[in-house]
């Protein structure tokens, strides 16, 4: 089970859980008693309005990321729809994340941002709850997404999302209809509000840094620094007292000016990513806690004792054997230094085979939270390497960065070492490898398949772009304005022969090992048509493929889908994994 997005009100705190078999909105009391409140498509985020007699909710009913906003009486479960026009974009924040406030202080307003005016771009609009009537407040040239308001109401601040790397904010004045820029800079940064209070705007940014700090922002007047650590915050959130989330190793630790309260696992991501995002309840934490070996569960914690009391019991009916992973460190052919998580089997009788298996984003990371696919490949005897490659994030900008305009260059370094790295340990079979992955871990997975043959025995990706070219021109139009800086330009002759040298299908006849591959028909993040193009090639060359047809969107969001294709995984890497494989097999399977 799968849960995320948590937000706290007086009696307890609504969440978004896959219990039911697809991400819905449920509430719990502080006493324990849950129940759901069922609402078509799945559920991405949620929040409460101010007063609580309303619970706004983010749902995608058909898998295209067409976002539909909709209020929910949480007493009756009776549904308004807000805004639910098909084929538009709408968001309540940065994409994919759970850490802003769209609605005013006074409750008055809702903010979102929409896609409806022009495809490649997201405006900001303001609802007034009473009237029913929006207004558009910010026009935008690329995405723009409303972030919280003023604590007068007054002011609604806009984060333009030009990059995962290079954002800036504006306060748009409601009252005027004026929009002031806050943060003009030179070069790419990063800003990530966390809240605004009488005395400015807190934020976590790299304005002058490598790593993200906490400051506080007043217009007019220059940053004022209050955290500047060696290391990535992650989140500032502001409440009866400012606190910031740190990273320290596999735990999160919260931070004040006077005191540190370190977590009893994972609990922080930038923008709240995955549900990751502190959040006071009174004066105390709600928290959303993740660890390798067990479920994650929701934490009120005391910031001036320190003590975490546990409020729920997701893991109930997990195996009892669940593996912590090792931090581990290894270094590129050029010098990059890379971390990575290393899930060694319990038992095993011999060296054991293993898998890499690498995140998506390429912007994102492997986190030390339960993921149910490792586990199952290590209950099965396999050792799994989940790296954070160039371009991962928490490793400050410029690490970042990396990865832009180079996917299939640098980052094949990193997969290279990565596989050394395995043949170097004395408890793993150098000669028994598979790896896999996921969006951009399945552009990777298949690179590695395709031009480091000699590594692997077995490869499983799923919905990854296997020709850089057809998937620029075919990503959502609100990439569009970035997509040149990110990946490469597809107009430039010279640099549509770079994207073509590093596509998997370019060299596919250098594929080896067998290959699972799965796609979602109605993936409208990549497309199925490069994963069918492949497909066939590599049943033309006479491979050994596989080819399982996922039902919706570029995320499996169906958990018994999503539990059959994970079963499938971890079979392919069984079969193929064996100590004796028979390398003459040549034949072709398609589901």
């Amino acid at each position: 089970m799968t849960v995320w997005g948590a937000w706290p009100a007086k009696d307890g705190f609504a969440c978004i859980s896959d219990e039911s078999g697809r991400p819905q909105p449920w509430f719990q009391t502080w006493a324990g008693e849950r129940r759901m409140l069922p609402i078509d498509g799945a559920v991405t985020r949620l929040a409460w309005r101010p007063d609580e007699t309303r619970l706004l909710v983010v749902t995608d009913v058909t898998g295209g990321q067409d976002y539909r906003l909709a209020e929910l009486d949480p007493v009756t479960g009776e549904a308004e729809w807000l805004a639910a026009e098909p084929g538009v974009r709408r968001e309540i924040g940065v994409p994919y994340s759970s850490g802003s406030q769209p609605y005013s202080p006074d409750g008055r307003l809702l903010a979102y941002a929409t896609s409806a005016r022009d495809v490649t771009c997201l405006d900001v609009y303001v609802r007034d709850l009473a009237t029913g009537e929006s207004r558009m407040v910010l026009e935008g040239d690329d995405r723009y997404v409303p972030i919280c308001f003023s604590p007068d109401s007054r002011y609604l601040l806009v984060l333009k999302f030009h990059q995962n790397t290079d954002q800036d904010l504006y306060a748009c004045d409601l009252a005027t209809g004026l929009t002031r820029h806050l943060t003009p800079h030179e070069g790419p940064a990063k800003y990530q509000p966390g809240g605004w209070n009488e005395d400015g705007i807190y934020v976590c940014t790299t304005e002058g840094r490598d790593y993200l700090g906490v400051a506080l922002l007043v217009p007019g007047r220059p940053l004022q620094w209050i955290a500047t650590p060696d290391a990535d915050v992650e989140n500032v959130i502001v409440g009866p007292q400012i606190v910031w989330a740190l990273p320290r190793d596999q735990r999160t630790v919260l931070c004040t000016p006077q005191s540190e309260v370190e977590l009893p696992g994972f609990a922080s991501q930038p923008f709240g990513y995955d549900g990751f995002v502190p959040r006071f309840a009174g004066d105390r934490m709600l928290v959303q806690v993740g660890a390798g070996d067990r479920a994650t569960d929701y934490f009120l914690v005391d910031l001036a004792s320190g003590e975490s009391t546990r409020l729920t019991d997701f893991g109930d009916g997990l195996p009892d054997d669940l593996v912590v992973p090792e931090t581990v460190w290894f270094t590129a052919a050029d010098g990059v230094e890379i971390s990575g998580l290393l899930y060694r089997p319990r038992s095993a009788a011999g060296p054991v085979p293993a898998v890499l298996t690498i995140h998506g984003g390429p912007e994102w990371a492997a986190l030390p939270v339960h993921d149910p696919l490792i586990q199952r490949l290590v209950r099965a005897g396999i050792a799994v390497l989940a790296p954070n490659v160039r371009g991962s994030t928490g490793r400050g900008l410029a690490y970042q960065r990396l990865i832009y305009r180079d996917w299939g260059g640098g980052d094949l370094a990193d997969f290279d070492a990565a596989a050394r790295f395995l043949r170097s340990l004395d408890w793993v079979d150098g000669d028994r490898l598979g790896v896999h992955g996921m969006s951009y871990g399945g552009f990777a997975a298949l690179s590695c398949l395709t031009r480091l043959p000699q590594h692997w025995r077995a490869g499983v990706a799923i919905c990854g772009p296997a020709d850089l070219e057809s998937d620029v021109r075919a990503l959502p139009p609100t990439w569009s304005r970035r997509v040149v800086e990110w990946i490469g330009d597809v107009d430039d002759p010279e640099d549509l022969a770079r994207l073509k040298a590093a596509s998997p299908l370019t060299h596919a006849a250098d594929v080896r090992a067998p290959l699972l591959l799965a796609h979602a028909v109605g993936d409208t993040t990549v497309v199925i048509n490069g994963t069918e193009q492949l497909y066939q090639t590599l049943t033309d060359l006479g491979k050994t493929v596989r080819f399982i047809r996922l039902s919706r969107g570029h995320l499996p969001d169906d958990r018994e889908e999503r539990d059959e294709l994970d079963a499938a995984f971890v079979q392919w890497f069984r079969d193929h994994l064996e100590p004796c494989p028979d390398d003459a097999k040549t034949t072709t399977e398609h589901q």
